[in-house]
């Protein structure tokens, strides 16, 4: 390498923050990060805000509706509600706000999320709580996961090396499970939701520190879909006990940071087929409920 080469090497180095998920080590010329495929965008981002970032991650089942809530949530926050007003960090950030609410403003739900880690959206929203006489501030930093991605995580894990970080440094976790698919399919959804409460548990070595209630997650359960599961919608934390009881008893005793709550995006939906069979539910119109407040809980508890 000559003297120019090495030169230009130390000046991509040089000032190039660590991956924010990871800590690799990353350069100025990098689009992603070589260990996690965390996009260097999202780094850069929190680094500028000089401020530590509140990892809360939003995951589930696939069909569990991640997408849509966060895209969503995002929306929310950036009219404010509920105490809570957030202001995107970065034009990436308002990519799957957009894709969400277009899609539902055609009466449609946004594609699936890919499960390949670098195609996934990212958002970094700066979220200031206003509901205590001290305003908090936290800076909201979550990936919009695919839940095959997570699937396969939590059966071989290290496959994707972004979830694996990410878990181990959140914060607080929204569990969001189908309610309708809770309720009809309740034992499958129970065992999945054991197995990724292992998983957090596992990643964030929570055996090795006891008891203590500040050292685990706060974990919401978030009971999603519920304008199509009136007893999801009416009293979640009996839901939960009677449809996923397995589950219920885990987070009693292992993360003592836990709440349970239902939401839906749409006031009413449908199911309908085309020509060939095929099926699909058409949202009529955008009706958030409970949306805001499991991440207004995650903040205060976390």
């Amino acid at each position: 390498m000559s003297k120019e080469e090495g030169y230009n090497t130390a000046l991509c180095y040089q000032d190039a923050p660590p991956c924010v998920c990871c800590d690799a080590q990353m350069t100025s010329m990098d689009d992603y990060c070589e260990e996690c495929q965390t996009p260097a965008e999202i780094t850069r981002s929190v680094s500028q805000r000089h401020a530590k970032p509140h990892f809360i991650s939003v995951v589930g089942p696939s069909n569990a509706g991640k997408t849509v809530y966060l895209g969503l949530l995002l929306d929310m926050l950036c009219g404010g509600a509920k105490n809570l007003k957030g202001v995107p960090n970065g034009a990436f950030s308002i990519k799957l706000q957009e894709q969400v609410v277009s899609a539902l403003e055609e009466r449609r739900f946004p594609e699936k999320t890919p499960n390949e880690s670098d195609l996934w959206k990212w958002l970094h929203c700066v979220v200031t709580d206003s509901s205590q006489r001290k305003e908090k501030q936290v800076d909201f930093v979550a990936p919009d996961f695919a839940g095959e991605a997570i699937a396969t995580e939590l059966e071989q894990p290290g496959t994707y090396a972004a979830v694996s970080h990410i878990v181990q440094r959140t914060s607080a976790f929204l569990l969001l499970c189908d309610s309708a698919e809770v309720r009809d399919n309740g034992a499958r959804e129970d065992l999945f939701a054991m197995k990724l409460g292992s998983y957090i548990s596992q990643q964030q070595s929570l055996s090795e520190l006891g008891k203590s209630r500040d050292l685990t997650p706060a974990v919401a359960i978030v009971f999603t879909k519920s304008d199509t599961c009136p007893e999801a919608a009416a009293d979640p934390h009996r839901f939960m006990t009677n449809n996923m009881p397995r589950f219920m008893d885990y987070c009693q005793h292992n993360f003592p940071r836990h709440a349970v709550f239902s939401a839906s995006v749409v006031g009413s939906s449908a199911l309908l087929s085309n020509d060939v069979g095929g099926v699909a539910r058409v949202p009529f119109h955008i009706q958030p409920r409970g949306v805001i407040e499991p991440l207004h809980w995650a903040i205060q508890n976390s």
